[in-house]
């Protein structure tokens, strides 16, 4: 689901209402520039991200063949 500036502007509640079932776009003349999510999604992403990031670690500390983070996000498409 997506609102313009404006209309999240003028229906906050219903855009933060909204977030809790999905993650809300809001866009500026036509091209997304925020995202609006639950804090129960947020807290799942980051705990998501660290627990990537120490699966890293230890693949790393084993010696085994690794990508950087950041390569590995690229190549996932998880960037833009």
């Amino acid at each position: 689901m997506s609102y313009s500036i404006r209309e999240a502007k003028a229906k906050l509640s219903e855009v933060i209402r909204d977030a809790e079932d999905e993650p809300i776009v809001i866009s500026n003349h036509g091209k997304p520039a925020a995202v609006v999510l639950s804090p129960e999604r947020y807290e799942g992403l980051l705990e998501e991200i660290e627990d990537l990031r120490d699966r890293l670690s230890v693949h790393e500390s084993r010696g085994e063949p690794t990508m950087s983070f950041d390569k590995l996000v690229a190549e996932l498409g998880l960037n833009d």
